[in-house]
C-alpha cells in the first residue's frame, strides 16, 4: 500500500480549508445579491458596522439616502428577501413596509414579515411582500445591542419608541448621520392586460390598449402588423398602439374585407423579467359597393 506523506496530507487539509472558505465568501456574497429579473433596495454596510443600537424596541426606516440605493421602491412588486450584515448575534429584526401619510413626519406600516433573530454576519431572510411604488423597506429591532445602522455623513435615520402594528401610523424623529443597515430584492410585477379593442371598419384598421401593473417598455409587433414605436410609459395605467395591415396582410383584408394578425405584446418593467402576451387580432373593412 503506497504511503502518503505528512507534508501531502497537510497540503490536502489547507486545499479543502481554502475551497470551504471561498465557498462560504462567494455564499455571503450571492445572499447580497438580487436575482435575475430584480432590483435592490436599501444599502448594507461594506463590513459588519459597530452595534450602535443600544435602544431596544424601536422601529426605523430611511425616506431619503445622499447617494446610492434608495431604500424606497420605485415600482409596484414583491419583496422576496431583505439582508443585513449583523456585528454579532441575540438581536431580533422584523422586516417592515412603510408608506407615507398626509403628515410629512407620520408613517404608516403596510405589512411586516416573521421576526428574524439574527447571527453574525451576512443574514439574508427570504419572505413574500407585496409593495406599491412609493413604499419604504424598514424593520423593528429588539433584544441586545445591535448594529441596525452605520455611520454616513449627511444621511438621517428616523425612528420611534415602540411596534407600530399593520394599518397604525406614527410619527418619527431623525437620528443624524447614519444609514439604515438594510437592503432587500424587489421583483417588480410584469403584470399587463389588454384592456381594449376597438375597430374602426371604414377603414380596416384597429387600436388595442394594454393596461400595465407599473411603469416600463411596451411594444406590439406581429407578422402583417405596420411596425410600431416602443413606447415608455412613466406610470402604470393604459397606453395604446394603432394596429394597421401591411404587405400581404393589406391587400388581404382589401380583397376579402378581413384578416387575422398575429400580434405579440410585451412589457418591460424595470429591472424585472418582461412577459408576453399573443393575441390573434380579426380586422374587419367594409368593402365599397360595387357600383351597377
Amino acid at each position: 500500500m503506497r504511503r502518503v506523506s505528512a507534508r501531502t496530507t497537510n497540503r490536502r487539509h489547507r486545499w479543502r480549508r481554502n475551497v470551504a472558505s471561498t465557498l462560504a465568501l462567494c455564499g455571503a456574497l450571492a445572499a447580497a445579491q438580487p436575482a435575475a429579473g430584480a432590483v435592490s433596495v436599501g444599502q448594507l454596510a461594506p463590513d459588519p458596522p459597530a452595534a450602535n443600537c443600544t435602544t431596544p424596541g424601536l422601529d426605523y426606516l430611511q425616506p431619503s439616502v445622499t447617494g446610492g440605493n434608495l431604500y424606497v421602491a420605485k415600482e409596484a412588486g414583491t419583496i422576496t428577501s431583505w439582508t443585513t450584515n449583523s456585528s454579532g448575534a441575540g438581536a431580533t429584526y422584523v422586516l417592515k413596509i412603510f408608506r407615507r401619510t398626509t403628515d410629512p413626519d407620520s408613517f404608516q406600516v403596510m405589512a411586516h414579515s416573521a421576526p428574524h433573530l439574527l447571527s453574525f454576519g451576512v443574514n439574508n431572510v427570504p419572505v413574500s411582500i407585496p409593495v406599491k411604488s412609493g413604499d419604504m423597506i424598514g424593520f423593528h429591532e429588539s433584544g441586545p445591542p445591535n448594529s441596525c445602522t452605520f455611520t454616513s455623513i449627511g444621511d438621517s435615520v428616523l425612528n420611534r419608541t415602540g411596534d407600530l402594528h399593520d394599518g397604525a401610523a406614527g410619527t418619527f424623529a431623525p437620528q443624524n448621520d447614519v444609514r439604515l443597515n438594510l437592503s432587500a430584492v424587489l421583483v417588480p410585477d410584469n403584470s399587463f392586460s389588454v384592456s381594449g379593442i376597438t375597430r374602426d371598419r371604414k377603414r380596416g384598421t384597429a387600436t388595442v390598449t394594454v393596461t400595465t401593473s407599473n411603469m416600463g417598455v411596451v411594444t406590439a409587433a406581429g407578422k402583417g402588423m405596420k411596425k410600431q414605436a416602443a413606447k415608455n410609459i412613466a406610470v402604470a395605467g393604459p397606453v395604446s398602439f394603432p394596429v394597421v395591415a401591411t404587405g400581404k396582410a393589406r391587400h388581404r383584408l382589401a380583397r376579402t374585407g378581413k384578416v387575422v394578425l398575429p400580434i405579440r405584446v410585451t412589457f418591460f418593467p424595470p429591472g424585472g423579467d418582461p412577459s408576453v402576451q399573443s393575441i390573434n387580432l380579426k380586422l374587419k373593412r367594409i368593402r365599397p359597393s360595387t357600383p351597377v
